[in-house]
């Protein structure tokens, strides 16, 4: 059910890009911005085909990266808005066609100004370890939930820590939690493109399916802070579906084995998902940490 919504979601918002397209006053990107959002929640085919079309794409990538929206845009787009609703007042078009055209003109502009908008950049060198909300250390497979102040075992990417797209690696430094996925999902709920497919992991599901890369129960989406670190073209870790998400407990832990995500057991990523919030910050270190001293 939540994925017919998400889709109707996407449908609407790509319609209303292409009549902006269209009608002088209508904002595209806009529309487009909000049906890639709602694309990435349950529809992810339309949401590559969104972040690669040629034209729209640089500009949903970026602000997917960034989230953050300029104030002359803002105005820009309201601007455009306000005219097209005075516009829309004066056509000969039913009266229900004119109150839901301007409500939903009304509510794109409140939520467009309610996204953050962008600011001088924080160097990544200004953070200190005492910073991060989770600290991953790669070297002695260990995450380390600050909250709580637990250690849990972990398996990163075994090709190794990198940053380079399709490198099948683990990135390194700071990130944020861009997005936590499976709130209420069961434990062992099985998740291809971040969306719930209704399986529930079993060894006989497993046994028909030996070389599937199991997704499970809990996802946290991370992104890259540093630019051109692990945040740009090539290096981008959130382009490059890089998470913190649940594995089958019979994966072994405090071994690198995934394909460049954080994998944990499931009881031990609930906690973690359960105890941090969405822009959480999280440290990747190359360099063993002595966790132990950290407050």
């Amino acid at each position: 059910m939540k994925t017919v919504f998400w889709r109707t979601l996407v449908i609407i918002f790509i319609i209303l890009a292409i009549i902006g397209a269209i009608l002088p006053g209508m904002p595209t990107t806009v529309f487009l911005i909000l049906a890639a959002w709602a694309s990435s929640k349950g529809w992810p085919q339309m949401d590559a085909w969104l972040l690669n079309h040629p034209k729209y794409g640089p500009t949903l990538k970026n602000w997917r990266e960034n989230g953050t929206v300029p104030r002359k845009a803002k105005w820009l787009a309201s601007i455009m808005m306000l005219m097209s609703a005075i516009i829309m007042l004066f056509t000969p078009a039913p009266l229900l066609v004119k109150i839901f055209t301007n409500l939903i003109m009304f509510v794109v502009a409140v939520w467009l100004w309610l996204r953050p908008e962008v600011k001088k950049q924080v160097k990544a060198q200004t953070r200190v370890l005492n910073d991060a909300d989770i600290l991953i250390d790669l070297t002695q497979q260990i995450l380390y939930l600050k909250k709580n102040k637990q250690k849990y075992l972990i398996s990163s990417g075994k090709n190794g820590i990198g940053q380079e797209e399709n490198s099948g690696k683990t990135p390194l430094g700071w990130h944020c939690i861009a997005q936590k996925i499976g709130y209420e999902a069961p434990k062992n709920s099985v998740f291809v493109g971040r969306v719930a497919t209704g399986e529930r992991y079993s060894e006989s599901l497993s046994a028909e399916q030996p070389n599937r890369d199991w997704i499970l129960t809990r996802i946290l989406w991370l992104k890259g802070l540093e630019q051109g670190v692990n945040l740009g073209e090539g290096v981008d870790t959130f382009s490059r579906y890089i998470y913190i998400h649940g594995t089958p407990e019979k994966n072994q832990m405090g071994i690198p084995l995934s394909h460049g995500c954080i994998r944990m057991h499931n009881d031990a990523l609930m906690e973690v998902f359960d105890a941090v919030n969405e822009n959480a910050l999280v440290y990747l270190s190359k360099t063993a940490l002595d966790l132990d001293k950290l407050t």
